[in-house]
């Protein structure tokens, strides 16, 4: 089961995570054709049951503007996704950490276009408020950051929202402490997914459900390769 993390669909600027509009049609193209394209209730409730044939969920991350674009698209082919939103950027002028560091600015996604996304069936979920590193600040403060980015989003979308579902920023094992997955379930969190790739199993851990990043290098042949559960390193 290959859950893949997009985040921004563009012909500008591209890098480690962007991949173009004709690229992005042609991923759907080839997953269409060939994978069962699931939502991300359809997988977490098959925690435990073998699959026939591989399975694929779509996430995005962050909330740069073009998710609308992908969110549209998604919709008019009928292709579940969920988008995890940092609520303390989105409907701002503030810029996303990579971003700033690279004296840059791009436009990000307005409350109205998220409240329309979820609208259309798309599940909006937690990616903190300011995404931070969790692993660099303390653990209470992470801790702020997923309570409050959960009250955010249940008070745009009312409590049928997947807030509760947590993609901790930047994704990797270092980038969320141990301390602060321990409180997870504390504070409602039903489940946490990373970004630092790989496929899960039936069995997997909903505190550490795997995500695999796609971006603009990837060949058709790397992308099938991730879809299946090879491992590609860029």
């Amino acid at each position: 089961m290959a859950i893949l993390l997009y985040h921004r669909i563009s012909h500008e600027k591209l890098d480690s995570v962007t991949v173009t509009p004709a690229q992005f049609l042609h991923h759907l193209s080839i997953l269409s054709r060939d994978y069962d394209l699931i939502d991300m209730n359809q997988f977490l409730a098959s925690q435990g049951k073998l699959r026939r044939k591989p399975a694929i969920v779509i996430t995005f991350d962050d909330g740069y503007e073009d998710n609308y674009y992908a969110a549209r698209t998604l919709h008019e082919q009928n292709v579940p996704c969920t988008f995890f939103i940092s609520t303390g950027i989105v409907g701002t002028q503030r810029s996303f950490p990579m971003d700033f560091r690279l004296n840059r600015w791009l436009p990000v996604l307005s409350w109205k276009q998220i409240i329309e996304m979820s609208s259309w069936g798309f599940h909006i979920a937690n990616h903190s408020v300011n995404h931070v590193d969790m692993g660099k600040i303390p653990s209470e403060d992470s801790l702020g950051e997923i309570q409050t980015a959960a009250r955010d989003i249940i008070g745009k979308l009312g409590q049928k929202s997947s807030a509760y579902w947590l993609a901790y920023p930047f994704g990797r094992v270092h980038n969320m402490k141990k301390g602060v997955l321990e409180q997870l379930c504390k504070i409602g969190i039903d489940f946490c997914f990373s970004a630092y790739g790989g496929v899960n199993q039936p069995n997997f851990d909903p505190y550490d459900i795997v995500r695999q990043p796609v971006n603009h290098e990837f060949s058709d042949l790397a992308f099938r390769a991730i879809v299946e559960g090879y491992r590609i390193h860029h």
